[in-house]
């Protein structure tokens, strides 16, 4: 644990870096920056710096363009659900490619996720695409920096692992295959789930719906009931804890940066440790983020709550609805 932790901390400093300045100068569309350095964080997490940060910068753009992509569309449940639908199918299919790229499009998705719930203005699309990727540059910047001390850079062959991921998700297009299987139950409970938010008005806190279905949902059904105990158990929690912080650091914007370095910090390191303490302590980032950002955390806590219970209910629903078969994982196709 003792490595993940540093490793986290190291990676959340861009975190901490860009809330204080989006706190301090009040910028437009406050929090784009962060949910950008924070989003990217997670990219290749376990890699060494050298390696990172190809995969962070190849991601940065994405992320923008999904984030950019989430104000466009958000307005209008006939443009967010099919949006969301292809976005989070995609994205479920890149786990026959592998787990990092999987986890990289998951990052993609909630940055569409998040830019859609908070109903932003279109006007605000260029911006929104620009802040985004500059948060996710900023932790590219880290990484490259971090690798400087530890050699030369790895040299990035893109062609042959284009060519490579192509191969992986051709061979998993069939319905034997539990990777499409779980991207086409991915994409369904999402756009229901973002359809479910523009119905159920809770708010601008609808977007806990699909972000419970996003965190929740995995190709296997014993694993993703584990995780729906979990869950439910870390947002309870977390949305405790994260009331009481936010009321006690409310308008201080060093105590608000420090809890988000530090909570940022545990939720990369307990990502691949333990999924219940990483879901406590990112319900508690999310919130606090919200409230610095002017969303009050008292009077949204119950409407999470419910976001969550509405989530889980879609991703049950999901499983009884598209049963899982016997498959083995078709050659080539990674987890």
């Amino acid at each position: 644990m003792g490595p993940a932790l540093r490793r986290g901390f190291l990676v959340a400093a861009p975190v901490g870096i860009a809330a204080l300045v989006e706190l301090e100068l009040h910028t437009p569309a406050t929090g784009a920056i962060t949910i950008g350095a924070s989003l990217t964080g997670f990219v290749a997490f376990e890699a060494p710096a050298r390696t990172r940060f190809w995969w962070q910068l190849g991601v940065a753009p994405v992320i923008g363009v999904s984030a950019a992509l989430g104000a466009l569309t958000g307005d209008s449940v006939a443009l967010a659900v099919p949006t969301m639908a292809v976005f989070a199918a995609v994205g479920a299919m890149c786990r026959a490619v592998s787990l990092r790229l999987a986890i990289a499009a998951i990052n993609c998705v909630l940055a569409l996720l998040i830019a859609q719930g908070l109903a932003l203005e279109v006007h605000d699309t260029p911006r929104i695409l620009a802040l985004g990727a500059a948060g996710a540059l900023v932790q590219a910047t880290l990484s490259l920096v971090v690798a400087m001390f530890q050699g030369p850079l790895e040299r990035p062959h893109p062609i042959d692992g284009a060519r490579a991921a192509a191969r992986a998700i051709r061979v998993n297009l069939n319905l034997r295959s539990p990777v499409l299987r779980h991207a086409l139950r991915s994409g369904g409970s999402l756009a229901v789930a973002v359809a479910a938010y523009h119905v159920v008005h809770l708010g601008r806190h609808g977007y806990w719906i699909p972000l419970t279905v996003l965190f929740l949902l995995s190709p296997a059904r014993s694993e993703t009931y584990e995780r729906i105990w979990m869950r439910a158990a870390g947002t309870v929690a977390g949305l405790g804890a994260a009331t009481g912080l936010a009321v006690l650091s409310d308008g201080n914007i060093a105590a608000n940066v420090a809890l988000l370095t530090i909570f940022q910090a545990l939720g990369y390191a307990m990502l691949r440790l333990e999924y219940a303490l990483f879901t406590f302590t990112i319900t508690i980032y999310i919130v606090i983020l919200s409230h610095a950002a002017g969303e009050s955390a008292v009077h949204a806590s119950d409407e999470r709550v419910v976001g969550t219970a509405i989530g889980i209910g879609i991703v049950l629903l999901a499983f009884a609805i598209w049963r899982e078969r016997p498959a083995d994982m078709p050659a080539g196709a990674s987890a």
